[in-house]
């Protein structure tokens, strides 16, 4: 997996390795071969995707709500044959390939071949219960040896939202808790079918109960897979449902212990495919899957922390709609970089592209869809951004209590969660960087004469504790003798440490100390474009920049630094004595407006046809335009490429001059032409690109070919009237709502140039 620097190395930020790149999923539901494969993994290399792992999607899959093509027949010898193909020639051509052990999701069936060789093994359905070690010990022998015995050159293994039964209960269990406790459960089975509700004077039995169902659930599941990708020499990874809910453990996420299952993974992750995280400004109604934000991606890099390692990952984008723009991107990524994950899984890479499997997991990353064309600039800041995010050792020394035995009870659940919830928003509010720590953790840490809780790579002096929440008497004995050492435990966050201090709200930090330099990473989640005032402990060090690879010298006074970023922008402050070369940043004072007088064209559409995409190219005669939704000129159904052109006249002091082109607001990127010279592409904003010096004339022509996403094509065609919503899939209508956020295009504008 990634490198385990402990020092900032240059070029590794410049140039990360492919360990650091995105994990694309390829999603196999359609015919298969090996020429498909080749094609495939070719358009990846053009798209700059340098990872990737393959996810089966079955014809048994979802047969009735999303059916698929798969051939040949999932988990057949020619199957495996070609998975085997496809990663060992991603392999060769330099990409970081993982397995995935599903036929769809959740994992831990065979897509249903578990329990259809073993019946005994059911939870009901074709599911096993996957507090059944032997189910587990059977779905490894149907999946992973299968895959293992076709090929080794994969580095990782990703398990998907497996869960045990919601109110389990077997003899197997029972017997276990009367082992232990000394008394039979059977009086108490009323308490987990919810026939009798829960008093001070019982709930304990409940705290025990889904205690041992917790434990045997990563016995049984999670700690065989690990264990068995780690013989095989792979990291074991993926992730839990409901994550993203304070209770969801207990609620939907069948694991009763997010944290303590987190931690039977090498690299614990998270569950970002709806629009959990989201710019809250952007919505209209704010749910738990749509613009919840929070802080949850802190359970995954709090597990990793307390493993000992450094790396957490998260699923992506997998039913964010057909109109997710670069801009959201960027915010999804740097919103959970500056919490502690570094690895990013994006879905979704489809082999089948026709018909209703154009409408089942959007967005479609594809090279026949133009705006994604660009795919390969936000894979390389998104590298980078992982390098920086765990290069070093994080800095801080706040952890927020884990009530999992109010979770557990069920009697003050509610009441709770919200307390938990809350505190972890106001410490993100005041730019506190903290982990996320249950009991396990507080009962096996090492306490130091300093004051300091140490377990793995995390180091805790501050303990905060929700209001109201229970704390088992062997945490509280651990904590009291942390306290007696000098540590701090308190409901109060006021005395909580930020990582900076700041003049404005918005800001989330991280601090990364390495070997040679202090790394901070900074994050503008604000709703607005926002000048900060930023304390630093140092003047001396850079600006690094995350789209080009570029350092900037570090303009900052008695440690004092003035940054502005727009919402979801993320700026990495490099502190070092260290010399690198790098730019002054610059300070232009010639301006010039240049927004009128644009000619406007169609260059490329695209469309739905019988093969699926399709992209219409337009030789057509220019037009007078003025500058906004280019709806008015290709109407409101057009996804696709338009060229804005103009010439202008430069003042003699401009010419020649370095400078700098502000384009304003794009929808939704754009690629510059100066003077025939390509000044680059541009994603998201603030939409600015570099002019070189000598380059501007006295008389000058300016292209711009803007790109939108396929939002209006989705929105505004028949192509799908063919197929039900369930052939569909349960996604379509969601995604097609999602992408009603996204419907325009065009240069809006103003265009300035800037030059010295």
């Amino acid at each position: 997996m990634m490198n385990n620097n402990e020092k900032f190395d240059l070029n590794c930020f410049k140039f990360p390795d492919a360990s650091y790149s995105p994990v694309y999923i390829w999603v196999w539901n359609d015919i298969c071969t090996r020429e498909i494969i080749d094609e495939q993994l070719a358009e990846m290399q053009r798209l700059g995707i340098r990872a990737f792992y393959i996810l089966p999607e079955p014809k048994e899959f979802r047969p009735d709500s999303m059916p698929t093509s798969l051939s040949p027949e999932y988990l057949s010898e020619e199957y495996f044959e070609l998975c085997a193909y496809a990663i060992d020639k991603g392999t060769a051509l330099g990409m970081n390939c993982w397995i995935y052990d599903e036929g769809g999701w959740p994992s831990g069936g065979a897509c249903g071949r578990v329990v259809k060789d073993h019946p005994e093994y059911s939870a009901g359905g074709n599911y096993p219960d996957l507090l059944n070690k032997k189910a587990t010990e059977y779905f490894i022998e149907t999946t992973h040896e299968n895959y293992v015995s076709a090929t080794r050159n994969f580095s990782a293994v990703f398990t998907d939202e497996p869960k045990a039964p919601s109110n389990p209960f077997s003899k197997e269990l029972a017997d276990k808790y009367e082992e232990i406790y000394g008394e039979s459960f059977l009086p108490y089975l009323p308490l987990i079918e919810n026939e009798e509700m829960p008093t001070k004077e019982n709930i304990h039995i409940l705290h025990r109960w889904y205690d041992l169902c917790s434990r045997t659930f990563c016995e049984s599941y999670l700690l065989p897979c690990k264990k068995w990708a780690n013989k095989n020499g792979f990291a074991f990874t993926g992730h839990l449902d409901k994550d993203h809910s304070p209770d969801g453990c207990m609620n939907g996420g069948g694991n009763f212990n997010l944290m303590r299952a987190l931690r039977c993974f090498d690299i614990p992750g998270i569950d970002v495919i709806w629009r959990q995280i989201y710019p809250e400004s952007k919505v209209d109604i704010k749910d738990d899957m749509n613009a919840y934000n929070g802080f949850y991606p802190r359970y995954a890099s709090s597990a990793a922390a307390q493993n000992g390692t450094k790396c957490a990952m998260s699923e992506i984008f997998g039913v964010a709609g057909p109109g997710l723009t670069y801009d959201m991107m960027r915010y999804t990524v740097g919103f959970q970089a500056v919490r502690g994950i570094n690895i990013f899984n994006l879905f979704n890479f489809p082999l089948g592209r026709k018909g209703q499997l154009l409408a089942q997991e959007l967005p479609i990353f594809t090279e026949n869809q133009l705006y994604y064309r660009y795919l390969g600039q936000f894979n390389r800041y998104t590298e980078r951004l992982s390098y920086v995010s765990s290069v070093g050792e994080r800095v801080y020394e706040t952890a927020l209590y884990y009530p999992v035995s109010d979770f557990q009870g069920r009697l003050n659940a509610e009441k709770v969660a919200n307390e938990f919830d809350s505190v972890g928003r106001k410490l993100e509010d005041m730019s506190v960087d903290f982990d996320i720590v249950d009991d396990d953790v507080i009962q096996t840490a090492e306490i130091n004469d300093n004051g300091c809780m140490r377990i793995g790579r995390a180091e805790y002096k501050h303990i905060i504790i929700p209001e109201g929440a229970f704390v088992p008497e062997a945490t509280q004995a651990v904590l009291n003798k942390f306290v007696c050492c000098g540590g701090k435990v308190t409901c109060d966050i006021s005395e909580a440490k930020p990582v900076i201090q700041t003049n404005c709200a918005g800001l989330r930090a991280m601090h990364r100390k390495t070997e040679n330099a202090d790394i901070y990473i900074l994050f503008n989640e604000s709703e607005e474009f926002t000048d900060y005032r930023i304390n630093l402990p140092s003047s001396k060090g850079y600006l690094l920049d995350l789209m080009s690879g570029d350092l900037q010298h570090l303009q900052a006074e008695n440690g004092v630094l003035y940054v502005s970023l727009v919402t979801g922008e993320s700026a990495v402050v490099l502190l070092t004595d260290e010399e690198y070369n790098a730019e002054k940043i610059k300070d232009y004072k010639s301006k010039l407006d240049i927004s009128d007088n644009f000619t406007f064209r169609k260059t490329t559409e695209l469309v739905l046809g019988e093969n699926g995409f399709e992209n219409i190219n337009y030789s057509e005669k220019a037009v007078m335009t003025n500058l906004g939704n280019w709806s008015c000129e290709v109407g409101s159904a057009y996804s696709g490429s338009c060229i804005y052109e103009t010439t202008f006249t430069l003042p003699n002091e401009m010419i020649g001059k370095e400078g700098e082109i502000s384009l304003g607001e794009v929808h939704f990127s754009a690629c510059v032409y100066l003077n025939k010279s390509c000044l680059g592409t541009v994603l998201m904003p603030s939409y600015r690109l570099k002019i070189p010096s000598g380059l501007l004339n006295k008389d000058n022509e300016l292209k711009i070919v803007v790109t939108n996403t396929s939002a209006n094509r989705y929105l505004n065609t028949d192509y799908f009237d063919k197929w039900s919503i369930k052939e569909l899939s349960p996604y379509f209508e969601p995604e097609l709502d999602y992408a009603k956020d996204s419907v325009s295009g065009g240069l809006y504008g103003p265009v300035v140039l800037y030059t010295e």
